[in-house]
């Protein structure tokens, strides 16, 4: 039987994240709860109370399970949305973002810095739209699965003139190495249905629909989740990323559009 955490706002007890931990297999899913803001906007309470604090406790759980030895054979995590939202998250929550100078070192980086570092095996599902820093928020995990029948990747701060903050240009970088995808990415903004975003290697596979998408990334995790077993996972990790990693901290300061 699964076991079922549910993250809330410290201020007003609003569910922000649903975890749920498939014991047997030793799979999380964390789901965004879209109740903070329908879109799955990264709000400040969502990346601290929701993101950032499920996260945290699962590394935890993972470190006992190597502690005493019962790490079986590995582990991994899953982010999605609910199945009932078409978005996988909007992006910031941008004008309460872009006046507190804490924002990004305090809530956003520190999720990404969580995902780029993770013990585990991470993998995406995206069900539906995934824009700016959802966008980004995909890309620090390991492994992205699409929906093909729905939603895009897109980073559209070109087009409203914001700039990209550090945190989630390393995201960005932990999966592209190329000139001219970035370009397309960043200065473009170019919208990536699913089998181009297939095609350009940013995502790992597409499935049909949100269920089949939730699907076949339970079927990667089971696949890739043995990677973990000898608890190496991390430390190549933050080898592989140490240039991200590194821009997950940034001067505090106000942005203004």
């Amino acid at each position: 039987m699964p076991i079922e955490t549910v993250y809330r706002s410290s201020q007003d007890e609003t569910p922000l994240v649903r975890c749920v931990l498939h014991e047997k297999e030793h799979i999380w899913v964390l789901y965004l709860a879209g109740q903070d803001t329908k879109d799955n906007r990264l709000t400040h309470a969502l990346l601290r109370d929701g993101l950032a604090a499920a996260l945290r406790d699962v590394r935890r759980q993972w470190y006992e399970w190597v502690d005493s030895d019962e790490v079986g054979h590995g582990a991994a995590l899953i982010t999605s949305a609910e199945l009932s939202s078409k978005i996988f998250s909007n992006g910031l929550d941008l004008f309460n973002a872009m006046q507190d100078p804490y924002f990004f070192n305090e809530c956003l980086n520190p999720v990404f810095w969580e995902l780029l570092s993770f013990p585990i095996p991470t993998i995406a599902a995206i069900g539906g739209h995934a824009f700016a820093a959802g966008f980004t928020l995909a890309l620090a995990h390991d492994y992205r699965v699409m929906n093909a029948q729905r939603g895009y990747l897109c980073m559209n701060e070109i087009e409203f003139g914001a700039p990209i903050p550090r945190g989630m240009l390393g995201a960005i970088q932990s999966v592209v190495t190329s000139s001219t995808l970035m370009r397309k990415i960043v200065l473009e903004g170019h919208r990536f249905p699913a089998k181009e975003a297939l095609e350009a290697g940013l995502v790992d596979a597409t499935a049909d629909g949100q269920d089949g998408t939730l699907r076949r990334a339970f079927e990667l995790a089971e696949q890739v989740k043995s990677r973990a077993a000898k608890n190496a996972w991390q430390s190549i990790k933050e080898l592989v990323n140490r240039e991200s990693l590194a821009m997950q901290f940034e001067p505090a300061r106000v942005f203004k559009l």
